[in-house]
């Protein structure tokens, strides 16, 4: 954890960012999100971000298992958007549109 999260702990355990029309309907979080990137591009920006941090020198991942814990992450990230992607039913909807 960064030491900006560690001072604001409170804070950051809290919803921040959401609309109240977001947080009564979360899935319009996803629908946004997933119409403005397609599966295989976040996949790209995540993998970016993680070999960013390991391919430079960076104290943070300077031991083996920091740099195991940062793929594990990956992994986790990795599956929670395609979850979301599922949520959000934004593949059928691109289908859909690429028909027209």
């Amino acid at each position: 954890m960064s030491r900006f999260n560690q001072s604001s702990e409170e804070l950051f355990d809290k919803i921040i960012y959401l609309e109240e029309e977001d947080k009564q309907d979360p899935l319009r979080v996803f629908r946004r999100f997933f119409n403005d990137y397609r599966l295989h591009e976040l996949r790209c920006i995540l993998w970016s971000m993680v070999e960013a941090c390991l391919t430079t020198e960076n104290s943070e991942f300077s031991e083996p298992e920091e740099r195991a814990d940062l793929l594990l992450r990956y992994r986790h990230f990795e599956e929670l958007l395609e979850a979301g992607f599922l949520l959000a039913g934004v593949k059928a909807a691109k289908t859909d549109r690429n028909t027209l």
